[in-house]
């Protein structure tokens, strides 16, 4: 089917599709679906961003997926997402950036951790330089 809903990872066996690096921590996964239902999946959130910077054209009807970092079994669109970019907590590559599904959530994070809420177009623009 042609669904755009997110597909498995099998940690530990699939391959960021950026890095390369074998996809283990499930808190920041994150994956593309094309819109013929081709998943394309990612060990970071930043290995995302710099997949779809590189190849924006080809995925403008693309659905970009992000884990929720507190509840990794859950799904987010990246619009729906809150991006935090931690100072304590690093990320597969080292960007130390997660996703909350709620800006409560994320302030709760940050009170615990520091850091500071970036937006999708943020993590976008550092990867397009």
């Amino acid at each position: 089917g042609c669904s755009q809903d997110p597909k498995e990872i099998h940690l530990g066996s699939d391959e960021c599709a950026h890095c390369k690096m074998m996809i283990t921590d499930p808190r920041f996964a994150a994956q593309i679906v094309t819109e013929t239902g081709k998943a394309i999946s990612f060990d970071a959130i930043e290995c995302m961003s710099g997949y779809y910077t590189a190849h924006a054209d080809d995925l403008q009807e693309a659905k970009r997926w992000v884990r929720n970092f507190n509840n990794p079994e859950q799904w987010m669109q990246v619009e729906e997402a809150v991006f935090v970019k931690s100072r304590e907590i690093s990320s597969p590559m080292g960007e130390s950036l997660l996703a909350l599904d709620t800006e409560v959530e994320a302030k709760q994070h940050l009170r615990q951790y520091p850091g500071e809420i970036v937006s999708w177009s943020q993590i976008i623009h550092n990867h397009s330089r």
